[in-house]
């Protein structure tokens, strides 16, 4: 799992800090001298907190974001001796509850943005073309790091005759195997998809 929070220290004693009272400051420390620091300004819609995260090979930083209505958002940075070096700026997405993987390599972001609205009942679900109750259960949207090209998967779940509307508990990738196996933990169970991921995946949990 990744270092989160709002004061990160690297393995070399470094550290990075999120300072967001007034303006948005992400700040690179050295001997408890701020020796870089970078102004962030958030989309339009608005900041309502936010979170680091640090890659396992220390790398790049997650800047993770939300508007407070429903919104998320995130920052990669490339962590270099002296600076940050912002690599891309996702626009906000709608949902709550990012979390964040890399790939082995850390060549690719995954950010999960599932879940997050229950109670999930019936009666407000959507209709496909055949009139068919089902949710928008969120997505999965992908990095490439070195293109900074994002591409975005939507999940929908069709609930069976037994759909437990409170059903809650974790919506995010719990890890990858092979290299192209997403494990996806649902509050149903876990679910497993191959890369590359279609535009739209449909779920049809039994419970």
């Amino acid at each position: 799992s990744m270092k989160e929070g709002t004061h990160l220290t690297l393995s070399d004693g470094r550290e990075i800090l999120l300072q967001d009272d007034e303006d948005i400051s992400l700040l690179l420390r050295s001997k408890h001298e701020v020796i870089y620091s970078h102004s962030f300004t958030c989309p339009s819609g608005g900041y309502g907190g936010g979170t680091l995260l640090l890659s396992p090979s220390e790398q790049y930083l997650i800047f993770s974001f939300f508007s407070g209505q429903s919104e998320e958002g995130f920052s990669l940075f490339q962590i270099e001796d002296s600076r940050l070096v912002p690599l891309f700026e996702s626009e906000y997405f709608y949902g709550e509850g990012a979390s964040y993987l890399f790939s082995d390599d850390e060549g690719v972001l995954f950010q999960s943005l599932l879940g997050g609205f229950g109670p999930w009942y019936i009666e407000d679900a959507g209709q496909d073309e055949e009139g068919v109750p089902y949710f928008q259960y969120g997505e999965i949207n992908i990095l490439d790091v070195e293109s900074q090209s994002l591409s975005r998967h939507k999940f929908h779940v069709y609930p069976s005759e037994a759909w437990e509307e409170e059903i809650d508990g974790p919506s995010a990738i719990s890890k990858i195997t092979g290299g192209d196996t997403l494990h996806i933990a649902m509050p149903w169970g876990e679910e497993t998809l191959t890369l590359p991921l279609a535009d739209i995946t449909e779920f049809r949990p039994e419970s």
